[in-house]
């Protein structure tokens, strides 16, 4: 008799442990979901984000937190010589993302790719960050005028400015898509 009461005493307390477990768990969870969510009302507020009802805005906050959680991993890596952070589009999928920055509009562009040597050069770095020579401006963003292109040009042209002068000049690329006159 004595052992049964010492055995179900042992199961009560195995019992009261796991319990307080479970609920340390939970609350350490909901703590953290409700840190995020604060996060995200706040990112809402900042990139005037509103969505059409409850559901959506629950689908786009599970985003949001899978997103966050790739960024801090990332930036949690000491060999990336780069660092993420969140954006106006952290509620987005890659998915979303890549369609939504489409800018081709129907054009369509060659891939050919032509193969051609230098003269006369014997060292070749393996990698140049144009940023330590002073020859990159801040980043800049195209939104969604699809002109990826004239962004391009336009940071080729600007760095080799600074290459040739010294002077780093941020340049327009609106002015360039402005010379754009085919329809898209």
């Amino acid at each position: 008799m004595e052992f049964i009461k010492q055995l179900w005493r042992c199961v009560c307390l195995v019992l009261i442990l796991m319990l307080g477990t479970w609920s340390s768990e939970a609350t350490s969870r909901n703590l953290q979901d409700a840190s995020m969510y604060e996060r995200y009302e706040q990112w809402m507020v900042r990139y005037g984000r509103e969505y059409n009802d409850v559901n959506e805005k629950q689908k786009r906050f599970e985003i949001f937190k899978k997103n966050v959680a790739y960024i801090e991993s990332s930036n949690s890596d000491v060999n990336k010589s780069y660092k993420l952070s969140v954006n106006q589009f952290a509620d987005q999928t890659n998915e979303e993302v890549k369609a939504s920055r489409n800018g081709f509009k129907g054009r369509e562009y060659s891939t050919k790719t032509t193969s051609f040597k230098y003269e006369n050069v014997t060292v070749v770095p393996a990698t140049m960050d144009w940023r330590s020579k002073g020859a990159v401006t801040p980043m800049k963003d195209q939104g969604q005028c699809g002109s990826c292109w004239a962004f391009a040009a336009v940071a080729a042209v600007e760095g080799i400015t600074q290459l040739g002068t010294g002077k780093l000049i941020s340049l327009s690329e609106q002015e360039v898509v402005d010379c754009d006159t085919e329809d898209l």
